[in-house]
């Protein structure tokens, strides 16, 4: 039988002991209204958390000792911590995967501080460091459907002194120091290393031999 009580002003409970707890036991506890909690701590122990919420704000006191570092933190170990926190000082989100329940302790990784998370136009371009942000261009990019790197300009390869290392079924190119070739750039196969000829050594080797 259900039980409704009707009351004018307000309603409250207070334990005489400050011990004391109200402990409501019921299949569902419904509040048709705003639930204020006003304490140091809050227990949620629950399997699932359902927040309509779009945005979730922390430190929202902003007077605290975690004023200039803020986030969330998960359960590594009993004393060990992973979380994501905003560092006020260095205007930086930062990733940590040891640090404790303060989120003070342990190394802080930036991740991003908002300047460069869009990549750089246009669609299919291969993205790079454009002065601290991603940039593309139309002269450098990747077809998927045909594993296809084009790039309309020049590349310029840096004298590595030795040859690289043998890939399977695959074809390196790279600078050495000019030999007979008179080019200085090489291929390295499963059948070796071996210099690329130039026009004008290719013209004078046909002449003399």
């Amino acid at each position: 039988m259900s039980t409704h009580k009707r009351i004018d002003g307000d309603y409250v409970i207070t334990t005489i002991n400050p011990p004391d707890d109200v402990i409501v036991t019921t299949n569902t506890l419904v509040v048709n209204g705003n639930l204020d909690v006003m304490g140091n701590l809050t227990y949620i122990n629950v399997d699932e958390l359902n927040i309509r919420d779009p945005f979730i704000i922390l430190n929202a006191s902003n007077t605290s000792t975690y004023a200039s570092n803020s986030g969330v933190l998960t359960h590594e170990t009993d004393t060990q911590f992973a979380g994501i926190r905003y560092n006020a000082n260095t205007n930086a989100w930062e990733l940590s995967v040891n640090t404790d329940s303060t989120g003070l302790a342990g190394t802080w990784n930036p991740i991003n501080s908002g300047g460069g998370g869009v990549p750089g136009a246009p669609f299919t371009s291969i993205q790079f460091n454009s002065s601290g942000a991603f940039g593309g261009d139309a002269d450098f990019t990747f077809d998927t459907a045909n594993s296809a790197v084009t790039l309309q300009g020049h590349q310029v390869f840096g004298n590595i002194g030795t040859a690289p290392g043998v890939t399977a079924n695959a074809v390196a190119v790279y600078h050495n120091a000019v030999a007979d070739g008179d080019s200085g750039l090489y291929v390295q196969s499963a059948a070796g290393s071996d210099e690329l000829i130039t026009r004008q050594r290719s013209v004078f080797y046909s002449l003399i031999l």
